[in-house]
């Protein structure tokens, strides 16, 4: 006969179980897929920033989002985190790269922002690809 404390272990064992198979994809590492490349701000390279990859819901991808970070122009996904390919929305934030005081004696290495955040939708492979983003100057 089970005792109150046995049953009370195997319902956290079996809740245990189940909240690690949700936070389960059915997305495997070999479908995630680097992506590097160039971005431009008014035809000189970006100095400081970041771009974020969004899967485009709207378009049904259901893929990985990603955020790499952009200094000197370039960027490229951190290791084991990528994209899966198709329908995404981009979004780049750029900064001048000029660190400046923020707050209780801090520095904000980023700098002053130099446009609202660019957004704009790519159609990206599924494979480990470049995708170079040159952003014209807003007036």
């Amino acid at each position: 006969m089970k005792t109150n404390a046995m049953l009370i272990a195997n319902a956290g064992l079996a809740f245990a179980v189940l909240v690690l198979l949700s936070g389960c994809t059915s997305q495997k590492a070999s479908d995630i897929y680097s992506i590097s490349g160039t971005i431009s701000y008014d035809g000189k390279p970006l100095p400081k920033g970041n771009i974020s990859f969004a899967p485009d819901a709207s378009k049904n991808n259901q893929g990985p989002g990603v955020t790499a970070e952009i200094t000197d122009g370039k960027y490229e996904t951190p290791d084991g985190k990528g994209i899966s390919g198709g329908p995404y929305v981009l979004t780049i934030n750029g900064y001048d790269g000029v660190p400046i005081a923020s707050g209780e004696g801090g520095m904000d290495r980023m700098g002053k922002m130099m446009f609202e955040a660019y957004e704009l939708k790519a159609d990206l492979p599924r494979e480990d690809a470049t995708h170079d983003i040159e952003i014209p100057k807003r007036k």
